[in-house]
């Protein structure tokens, strides 16, 4: 039977400190709680503060197959400074083979079913996979990230698979800003992503994906503007999502 309940999201509610609650729920569930990143900033600070709780995280990314260069380098620099292995979760060769049969290479210029479907496969599928080994979800989640996901919630149940079993979400810097997160890193010497301290005449990344969907942004553009550009103005702004965390009912 799961242990997974609304009783834990009360008595975690009161853990305010992120490195507090990072170390307390590893500790607890040890194997079954994962952190997922992709390199970005909240992701690396969660595994920094990890780290500092005393704890060696599980630490998850999904791997496209299509990120950064400078990405894959990346992980290889985080696994060596914190002493830890980065598990590269893949999609499924045979479904990403016969969507390019039926769709292109490039489906994702198509539309934005097509885009979703090109996720799905690459990156959604193998974050449920991964999912079936996890009772605590670690996400870099933050409100300031997007108009979307300004109502996150620090931790909620959500219910994976054909059986809907109960796991743990905890977004345990949903609350802090991009300032915030950098000055963290800065403090501590967190080894961060190239690209994200790249800048050129205001422009810059501030959202990092696969290397064709992810563009820099300008210094006036909403921060997921990089993401997908050839949909800006269409409607969606800066509420873009690969569908990772778009729960059931957002999606209906």
């Amino acid at each position: 039977m799961s242990t997974i309940s609304e009783k834990l999201v009360t008595e975690f509610s009161s853990v305010e400190s992120p490195e507090e609650l990072l170390g307390q729920l590893i500790k607890r569930f040890g194997e079954r709680a994962a952190i997922g990143t992709s390199g970005q900033l909240t992701g690396v600070a969660m595994i920094d503060l990890a780290i500092k709780a005393g704890v060696t995280p599980r630490v998850f990314t999904i791997d496209t197959l299509k990120l950064f260069p400078e990405t894959y380098t990346y992980f290889e620099t985080l696994e060596s400074h914190y002493n830890i292995k980065i598990e590269r979760i893949q999609p499924d060769p045979e479904k990403v083979q016969g969507m390019v049969k039926q769709h292109g290479e490039y489906l994702f210029f198509d539309s934005k079913a097509k885009q979703e479907f090109c996720c799905h496969v690459r990156k959604v599928e193998p974050n449920e996979r991964v999912l079936n080994s996890v009772d605590v979800w670690f996400s870099g989640l933050r409100k300031d990230q997007s108009g979307f996901r300004k109502e996150t919630p620090r931790l909620e149940i959500i219910h994976h698979g054909r059986d809907e079993r109960p796991i743990l979400k905890v977004a345990p810097m949903v609350d802090w800003t991009e300032a915030d997160i950098r000055k963290y890193i800065t403090d501590n010497n967190v080894p961060t992503h190239p690209l994200l301290e790249w800048e050129q005449d205001g422009w810059r990344y501030e959202s990092l994906g696969c290397t064709i969907c992810t563009t820099p942004m300008g210094p006036h553009e909403a921060r997921r503007a990089g993401r997908w550009r050839w949909f800006n103005g269409q409607g969606d702004g800066d509420n873009k999502e690969c569908g990772l965390h778009v729960s059931p009912k957002d999606k209906a």
